[in-house]
């Protein structure tokens, strides 16, 4: 059975539309998942002892952003706490495993988050880097071998469990 030359066509556009490499980058922006605030220990597991230690305000926060991909299910887990400065924080970027096992892959100073459900992401501009990076602060490079934060840029190791 032949196929008329039209559907030849249309498989040939459909197959030029589709997404290339650098879209798939967009795709792996990390979403918003929770925060969890005033907290004396993490719901997660990710922080724990003096990582839970008060920030000068007097209170723990951990804002949470989560990705699913190929190489599994991503969490990415920043504290408020008393390790903060001005504009970075202690964040962890887990890897859950298919049999439930997390690993923390990195572990490092990256810049502060301000997430959708603080009342200060409502007040920031709507257009330009600084409201590209409060939508999506979190992404994966296109090879998956790196975590972006901003202009940071993160190796993705073995990790530790």
């Amino acid at each position: 059975m032949t196929r008329p030359p039209i559907i030849g066509l249309v498989l040939a556009c459909a197959a030029a539309l589709m997404p290339t490499a650098p879209a798939k980058a967009a795709d792996a922006a990390f979403a918003y998942k929770t925060s969890y605030r005033n907290i004396a220990k993490d719901p997660d597991g990710v922080w724990a002892g003096p990582a839970l230690a008060p920030s000068p305000a007097g209170t723990v926060i951990i804002h949470e952003y989560t990705l699913k991909s190929a190489q599994g299910d991503w969490l990415i887990s920043q504290i408020w706490n008393a390790g903060c400065d001005s504009t970075a924080c202690p964040t962890r970027l887990v890897r859950t495993s298919a049999d439930g096992k997390k690993t923390v892959v990195i572990d490092d100073m990256m810049h502060q988050v301000i997430p959708p459900d603080d009342p200060r992401f409502a007040a920031l501009r709507k257009s330009g880097a600084q409201a590209a990076f409060a939508k999506a602060p979190f992404h994966l490079s296109a090879d998956g071998k790196e975590l972006l934060n901003g202009d940071l840029r993160f190796e993705i190791g073995g990790g530790k469990p």
